[in-house]
């Protein structure tokens, strides 16, 4: 706490304070002495006049504050002012004790210095840990533990002093959250990023919920570091007596998935921050079923982590321990064959007619879709090779995301110049897939939800779908469930995160699963994983496509003759970034207020038949932050916090007559949004 107080912010502090010293005491002797004021009339007035100063000083120059005015105005009156009636109401009698028998002139001008002293004291402690905020707070005391401990390197010491204040902050104002989506963040040092040591708290925190002869399946990616953070999990478990099962290799979420059923394992990691920038990284944790796990286990691992005596002290074994074992390319090939059996039967030779464009965008997935298209039949098949590097860096990119249509640009280009019917692109992990499709002489890209809804068509022509089940989101667009309920299948919806789509598998027959799916361009067909699979995907995409093209038809004429029947939908998702600790306060503020207001939100864009608020729990779902507002015409708009990023998600799907009428709503709406968020964060 010392070291808190009695630092160079401290001197800077002082250096204001003796100016403002010299000015309030000439204003105060000016006014009782030659004025002829009284005490109170004197000190007061300086109070006023050099208060005002000092606010303006010490918050440009002593504590470098960037929060509101007005906040710290008030917050700084009332300092102020606790400070002055504690100060001269303290300072005169005592003086008065000490000097009892002194003149009275006397007594009030030593009790005014005395006064300024101890208001000097006291408001430079109230300024800085409650006005300007700069309380010993976590950010500090997690900072300060990381510089003074030995099990830190002194390297990496020398790392943390280099940082800023700003620095520090947002690295240690908070622990890397863990949710149901696991950990996910920036790497570097701190108790608010990835790093050897945030990974092995994970870890631990598994380690103590399975249980010592518990086993464990670790897959990475192909992000800086993830396979050195594969290791250091597998050395945690492994020390706490735990099988841990790690792949020789850069590995896609589905395979993991698959090997937790196939080795049954008791739980499953994988190292990987999905489509997020190079700077991230993250720890996804599985159940035994393969799944992703549930709030309920998610938190019992959260609860764990929270209870480490010294999360920097966490016993690892040798990287040759027995407990460590490597998964070769046994399980490689059996995942490719439960891949290879989700296809559907198209006539010999037809995959060859089909010319595709594909990029793995630096990622794990090269190999394995590769593999599986070629396996069924698609030989011609061209690859943007500057993307073919496994590359966590992600030179050729800004963002390693099919949902992002700059991310597959290269691929585009190619497209256009074999004249290919079809591009595809999966992201580093290999859970998500983008389409292109060469129409009329371009290339037009499908959202998530279109390449959904075609899927849902082409297997229900291919495949029964008696007594089958669909399982999607509650922010996935109504056109699935649509065109799903027109073949006779049943649909079931569920929260966001393809966790709850594999947790609604695991409660029907394998029989009775169709498909699952989300608008995050995520899909699952076979029974073989309990994640989205991008290798499968790629596979039936492609089947697809050459389906159609037999038939002298592109995806775009197929989608268009969905429309036609179905009605016209616009399915987009709008994101608002907030980064650091100051946008996760936005972010949550934001959030309450839109809660607050409830069906007052978008009221004007049109009549608002239902709000619905799944913080509360709806039906059997439970709790989540999500808000959807349900208009009379059947479209509906979706709010949320990004588990796995620094932003709000936003949600349209707007259904019209025709596409000029959805047009016409969706502009609306997005207008609307803006404003709320913008009168939300700046108010």
């Amino acid at each position: 706490m010392m070291n808190k107080i009695l630092d160079i912010k401290l001197l800077k502090f002082l250096s204001i304070g003796v100016l403002n010293t010299l000015l309030g005491t000439a204003i105060m002797f000016c006014l009782y002495n030659i004025f002829g004021c009284s005490y109170w009339v004197s000190s007061a007035a300086n109070y006023i006049l050099v208060s005002i100063l000092s606010y303006v000083l010490n918050k440009k120059f002593t504590f470098r504050h960037q929060g509101e005015t007005l906040k710290s105005g008030v917050r700084f009156a009332m300092n102020i002012a606790v400070c002055y009636f504690m100060a001269y109401g303290i300072a005169k009698p005592l003086v008065i004790w000490v000097m009892g028998r002194s003149p009275i002139y006397l007594q009030e001008n030593v009790a005014m210095l005395v006064g300024m002293c101890i208001f000097t004291g006291l408001n430079y402690i109230g300024q800085r840990f409650f006005v300007f905020g700069d309380v010993p707070m976590r950010d500090k005391m997690n900072y300060n533990k990381w510089v003074g401990s030995p099990y830190i390197s002194e390297k990496e010491k020398e790392q943390l002093k280099q940082m800023s204040e700003q620095e520090i902050k947002d690295a240690f104002y908070k622990n890397a959250e863990f949710g149901t989506a696991g950990m996910r963040g920036i790497m570097g040092l701190g108790t608010n990023r990835i790093n050897k040591y945030t990974i092995r708290m994970a870890a631990k925190g598994l380690a103590d919920l399975l249980g010592e002869g518990s086993r464990v399946a670790i897959a990475y990616d192909t992000r800086n570091h993830s396979d050195e953070f594969a290791k250091e999990a597998a050395r945690v478990l492994a020390a706490a007596g735990i099988k841990a099962s790690l792949f020789d290799r850069y590995s896609p979420v589905p395979l993991l998935s698959f090997a937790v059923r196939e080795l049954n394992c008791d739980g499953g990691i994988v190292i990987t921050a999905s489509h997020n920038t190079k700077e991230y990284n993250g720890f996804k944790v599985y159940d035994g079923t393969g799944c992703q796990m549930d709030p309920e286990l998610a938190g019992n691992i959260a609860a764990n982590i929270d209870k480490l005596d010294n999360p920097l002290r966490i016993p690892i074994a040798e990287p040759d321990h027995e407990n460590i074992e490597i998964i070769g390319p046994e399980i490689t090939d059996k995942f490719l064959q439960a891949v290879e059996r989700c296809a559907v039967s198209l006539p010999e030779k037809a995959a060859s007619e089909l010319k595709i464009v594909y990029t793995p965008l630096h990622g794990s997935g090269r190999d394995f879709v590769l593999g599986a298209l070629k396996k069924s039949g698609f030989s011609n098949i061209s690859t943007v090779q500057q993307q073919m590097e496994f590359n966590g860096d992600f030179p050729t990119v800004k963002k390693p995301n099919p949902e992002d249509r700059a991310a597959l640009e290269l691929a585009a280009q190619q497209a256009l110049a074999d004249d290919a019917d079809i591009l595809i692109g999966t992201d580093p992990d290999c859970d998500r897939i983008g389409v292109g499709v060469k129409h009329n002489d371009g290339i037009i890209y499908l959202t998530g939800n279109q390449t959904g809804v075609l899927l849902i068509d082409f297997l229900a022509q291919m495949k029964p779908t008696g007594d089958k089940t669909l399982i999607t989101s509650v922010v996935t667009s109504e056109m699935g469930a649509a065109v799903a309920e027109s073949y006779g299948l049943n649909v079931i919806k569920t929260l966001t995160g393809f966790k709850f789509i594999g947790g609604e598998m695991n409660q029907l027959p394998a029989e009775e699963f169709f498909m699952g799916y989300e608008e995050s361009y995520g899909y699952l067909v076979g029974d073989h994983a309990r994640d989205k699979d991008g290798v499968s995907a790629a596979l039936l995409i492609c089947q697809m496509a050459v389906w159609y093209k037999s038939q002298g038809k592109t995806l775009i004429d197929i989608l268009q003759e969905l429309y036609d029947r179905h009605g016209y939908w616009i399915d987009e998702q709008e994101s608002f970034v907030f980064e650091g600790a100051e946008g996760d306060k936005t972010m949550k503020e934001i959030m309450a207020a839109l809660e607050r207001e409830g069906d007052e939100s978008f009221s004007e864009v049109g009549q608002l038949d239902e709000f619905i608020d799944y913080n509360c729990g709806i039906g059997e779902l439970p709790p989540s932050n999500v808000l959807k507002y349900v208009f009379s015409d059947g479209s509906w708009l979706a709010v949320r916090p990004s588990g796995t990023e620094p932003k709000i998600k936003v949600y349209y799907c707007i259904k019209g007559e025709d596409s000029a009428a959805a047009d016409r709503m969706y502009e609306k709406l997005k207008r609307s949004v803006k404003a709320a968020v913008s009168q939300n964060f700046h108010g």
